[in-house]
Order: structure tokens, then C-alpha cells, then sequence
């Protein structure tokens, strides 16, 4: 699954549930790549129905993704099946994570009391649709709207200014700038 977006809470770095960073990140990377709708997905030559909220990947695989051996990668996994966020079924040569609390992480609730604050800033996404409407927009009787975002193609320039080092540098040559450091550094 590499399109779509997750729900993600500030307050996951804070849990109790993770006893590393390492462990939150092999958990939100989980929960990225978890199906968002019931599946079917050819993973290492083998066809697998996945359920919404269910990964499917082999531990050598996911070690490879964080660089870190495959030992840390089982420790990591039953820390996470002992805190209850995952749950492990294991076949041959691969696993299906699934994600246990995925509909409350992924289906964001519409509250009945948002301030204004709230509706500039969220946005509600209805499960019956698949277009991501902005919540303000709901509140009044028109059709919703999907946010516009600007293009990301443009390139952001900025100037950068030289030091005294690097002026020096591009207007002497090689064996004046040598002497001109050493008379700096002495001085």
C-alpha cells in the first residue's frame, strides 16, 4: 500500500505503550503500509487476502527497511504484540500484522463542538466517500469542497551569502588564499 494517507497523533512519541523510538517508528511504518480495504496482494510470490487494518511482511524484509537485524526486528514485534497494538499471524517465511486499534487510528470522528479553530484546521474524511472534505464547509448547507493545495513543483530559491572565508576563497588564487588563511589563523 503506498498511496492514501494515515491519521497520526502527536501524543504516539509520548505513549507508554512503545519503549523506543524505534519501536514507534517499525509501528507507524506498519500502519502505513497496512491495507485500508479488504486486499488481495502477491507478497514474495505468494497471493494473500488482507483484511483492512493487516500487513503483510517478512521479517527479513522489514529488518532490511530499518537497517537492523532481524533479531531486534522479532524483539520489536513482540513488544508490540505484548503492548496489544499488534497482533501476529505467522505462515511460512512471512507474517500478517494486523493492526489492532487501525479503525480508531484511520477514522477520524466528526465532533458535534469544534471552534473555529478546529474547523479551519481539520479536515473530516468520510468513510461512505473517498474525498476529503474541509469540516468549516460542512457546517454550511452548500455542496463540500476538497482543499486546493499549491504545486510543490516549484523550486524554492534562496540566496545564499558568503562568509569572508568563502569570498576569499573565490577571489585569490590557490596560493594566496593559503597565505591569507595562515595570516588570519595567526592574527
Amino acid at each position: 500500500m503506498t498511496d492514501g494517507w494515515i491519521a497520526l497523533h502527536r501524543k504516539i512519541y509520548n505513549s507508554s505503550d512503545f519503549n523506543n523510538q524505534l519501536e514507534v517508528a517499525v509501528f507507524l511504518y506498519l500502519v502505513a503500509m497496512a491495507s485500508h480495504k479488504p486486499t488481495q496482494v502477491v507478497y514474495r510470490r505468494k497471493r494473500i487476502n488482507l483484511k483492512r487494518g493487516e500487513v503483510s511482511i517478512a521479517y527479513k524484509d522489514l529488518a532490511k527497511k530499518f537497517d537492523i537485524s532481524e533479531r531486534k526486528i522479532r524483539t520489536i514485534i513482540k513488544n508490540l504484540v505484548k503492548s496489544g497494538n499488534v497482533n501476529q499471524t505467522l505462515t511460512s517465511n512471512l507474517s500478517v500484522f494486523s493492526i489492532v486499534k487501525y479503525s480508531k487510528y484511520q477514522d477520524v470522528p466528526v465532533k458535534a463542538e469544534q471552534t473555529l479553530t478546529d474547523r479551519t484546521t481539520t479536515i473530516i474524511y468520510n468513510t461512505n466517500s473517498s474525498k476529503s472534505v474541509n469540516s468549516s464547509s460542512m457546517n454550511n448547507n452548500k455542496k463540500p469542497t476538497i482543499p486546493i493545495l499549491p504545486s510543490l513543483n516549484k523550486k524554492i530559491l534562496v540566496k545564499k551569502e558568503l562568509n569572508e572565508w568563502e569570498l576569499m576563497r573565490q577571489k585569490l588564487d590557490a596560493e594566496d588564499y593559503q597565505k591569507w588563511v595562515l595570516s588570519r589563523l595567526n592574527s
